[in-house]
């Protein structure tokens, strides 16, 4: 049935609720890796609590903001420290992804940063460069972080609801391709 991922994720969910959420969703967005994967743990939760709207949108707002707060601490800490969160092992974003996220961001600006956090795999990868290499402030980079997680957590949120209503796995529903990307 469940993998062992989702089995954790709805235990922490049952006893913690949104704020397992946020904190998963946080620790991704400021780069320190996959404690669990917050994809997994975000559809369980949409799962366990139903697909009410009342339900689901304190989970929605805690995804979306724990991945906003978890980018703005990074580019915070860039910005004032001049912390380099590449060199830490924690940190799984290698000196090249960096640099082609610091070229992405020359090309398209904050939208960018949108853009990237709506996208699986890039997502959070432009605060390192944002911070060092532009004169974008803290709340701009938050705003732009904010809209690209609240896209991405929509997907993920479509895909929770899906499964919740019984249309089959999400795999059946949207192709196994667009699982494995988001």
């Amino acid at each position: 049935m469940f993998s062992a991922h989702a089995a954790t994720a709805l235990a922490l969910v049952d006893s913690y609720g949104a704020v397992a959420v946020f904190a998963v969703f946080a620790l991704e967005g400021a780069l320190v890796g996959k404690v669990l994967p917050a994809r997994t743990l975000f559809v369980a939760a949409v799962v366990a609590v139903g697909v009410e709207a009342i339900a689901v949108l304190p989970v929605f707002a805690a995804a979306v903001l724990g991945a906003t707060v978890g980018q703005s601490v990074v580019f915070v800490a860039v910005r004032r420290f001049d912390a380099d969160p590449t060199a830490l092992p924690l940190v799984p974003v290698s000196d090249s992804a960096i640099d082609g996220a610091g070229r992405w961001f020359d090309r398209w600006g904050l939208p960018a940063v949108a853009a990237s956090n709506a996208v699986p795999g890039t997502r959070g990868w432009l605060a390192v460069p944002t911070a060092n290499a532009s004169s974008v402030s803290a709340p701009r980079f938050a705003a732009a972080s904010l809209v690209g997680s609240a896209a991405y957590v929509g997907a993920l949120l479509a895909v929770g609801i899906a499964v919740a209503l019984g249309f089959g796995s999400a795999a059946e529903l949207l192709g196994a391709e667009w699982i494995a990307a988001l």
